[in-house]
């Protein structure tokens, strides 16, 4: 392969050397231009790793470029990308493509035979954990010029396209979706479903397809009491992922964590100086947006004004990893606590159940503190989507766990209507759900004409109630026409 080519995936995200060079660092979590310092001679490329989906298109590259025989990992860990990696490299993986160990696949598209050639051909060059950045770029160098030279490939080069996992789907040129559900994980598998099922096939930033769908708002109004066994989140992701979601400092060298953003933001009051040197280093402030949101609700039940923000527009739209979280709100409606986050990009295969459970946590926590219930939590995604190389894996979640089955029967939070006939009428009561009677009657001869009246003063929340309604107006009707007697079926 000629060499202008390479590298073949994510060209735009990385730093490219000498490709011709033996040697590649992967910088995990930790900003890849922190070593841009480094003569690009010396090496041939340098990328982040920021999930173990990511472990696959870095093998295509090397397989298209079998020069590569040692990789440099360093930089902040903190989704264990490293271990994984460096399991794959030292063990392999087993019959089902899983890499020893740990709840990561590679995809089943490369040919065993060059994996364990890759292997047997490339040192791994473990420096973590984090340090000193001088430090680091000095420990750095000299290994290079241990072992940074221009040599052959080992094998010949492998050009493995990503599998064409095309899924059909159904056009839809609109925007506002909404899935809601009484667990997490079943409220994720409805979010899959609609993007594979009406999401664009487009382009990203990424040199990458992605499906898209945009503003989807899910609802989730309850918690599972375990993770189920199908989960492709375990325990172990979870309790990782809580602790840059919930700890208060950023790795060194690491753009952003949620964490950081969230409880120890910081920020330089209006009036001062740039702090760009150590002399006014003492001029910014850190706030802990949680608190701030807490302290407002206790005090002002009804504000309006509890919002924590990750958006930093002055460092982070010109960034190349920007957060994809950007805003979290909390309002108290009849007592419980409402939690509603904004995503201004969401992978909703690869981060979506993570994020989800974390926010969770959070809305959790803040209810303690308040001693209130907790309510809905609301997870708006403006641009939702699935990467190319995991449409096959959404699928198969989505037909094994999520299709042919049926729509189980739920209370519509909006109430729920008595039906009878009355002097040759239909009459249609409205009630809320602990059976009061609400202002809202409707009566004629016509069922489709109520069916019209009704959906449109927004009484019903749910397909299926809507179905319903239909069905028991149009039994109503019928049997004003034959003079039968009419009886309310259930749900």
């Amino acid at each position: 392969m000629d060499t202008d080519e390479w590298p073949i995936y994510y060209k735009g995200e990385l730093i490219i050397g000498n490709p011709k060079s033996n040697t590649a660092i992967c910088t995990l979590w930790t900003k890849r231009e922190l070593l841009d310092e480094i003569p690009k001679d010396k090496f041939c490329v340098i990328g982040n790793l920021y999930s173990t989906y990511g472990i696959n298109p870095m093998l295509r590259n090397i397989l298209a470029n079998p020069r590569i025989r040692h990789i440099f990992i360093c930089g902040a860990d903190l989704t264990k990308t490293g271990v994984i990696l460096i399991d794959f490299i030292n063990n392999g993986i087993e019959a089902d493509y899983k890499v020893s160990g740990f709840d990561a696949y590679i995809d089943q598209g490369f040919p065993r035979a060059a994996i364990d050639e890759l292997r047997k051909n490339i040192t791994v060059i473990d420096m973590r954990p984090e340090k000193n950045m001088s430090k680091l770029k000095f420990e750095i160098m000299q290994k290079l010029d241990e072992v940074s030279k221009e040599e052959g490939t080992y094998m010949e080069p492998i050009l493995i396209k990503e599998k064409d996992e095309r899924v059909e789907s159904t056009y839809a040129n609109d925007a506002g979706f909404r899935v809601d559900g009484n667990s997490i994980t079943g409220t994720w598998l409805k979010a899959l479903d609609i993007i594979l099922k009406f999401g664009e096939i487009k382009d990203t930033e990424y040199n990458i397809k992605q499906r898209e769908i945009l503003d989807l708002v899910a609802v989730i109004n309850g918690d599972e009491a375990a993770l189920p066994d199908w989960s492709p989140v375990k325990e172990d992701d979870l309790q990782r992922y809580y602790v840059n979601f919930f700890g208060k400092k950023k790795p060194l060298g690491v753009e952003y964590t949620y964490g950081e953003r969230l409880f120890s933001l910081s920020y330089r009051p209006m009036g001062k100086p740039e702090a760009s040197t150590l002399e006014n280093m003492h001029d910014t402030v850190e706030e802990d947006q949680i608190k701030e949101a807490v302290d407002r609700l206790r005090k002002n039940p009804y504000t309006r004004r509890a919002i924590a923000v990750t958006w930093n527009h002055e460092s982070d739209s010109n960034s190349s990893s920007p957060p994809c979280l950007v805003e979290v709100a909390w309002s108290i409606k009849n007592g419980a606590l409402h939690q509603t986050s904004t995503f201004r990009s969401h992978d909703v295969f690869g981060g979506w159940l993570l994020n989800a459970f974390a926010l969770r946590k959070l809305q959790k926590d803040i209810a303690g503190q308040l001693k209130v219930a907790v309510g809905s939590m609301v997870i708006m995604s403006i641009s939702a989507h699935i990467y190319q190389t995991n449409f096959g894996k959404a699928e198969w979640f989505v037909e094994r766990y999520y299709r042919h089955k049926e729509t189980q029967f739920e209370v519509d939070p909006r109430g729920f209507f008595v039906i009878g006939i009355e002097n040759g009428e239909i009459v249609v009561q409205h009630r809320v759900n602990d059976g009061r009677k609400s202002n809202y009657v409707f009566s004629g001869k016509k069922a489709q004409r109520i069916y019209r009246q009704i959906m449109n003063e927004n009484l019903v929340s749910k397909f299926d109630h809507a179905a319903y309604l239909g069905r028991e107006l149009t039994r109503a009707e019928f049997c004003i026409s034959t003079g039968t007697e009419y009886v309310q079926d259930e749900a």
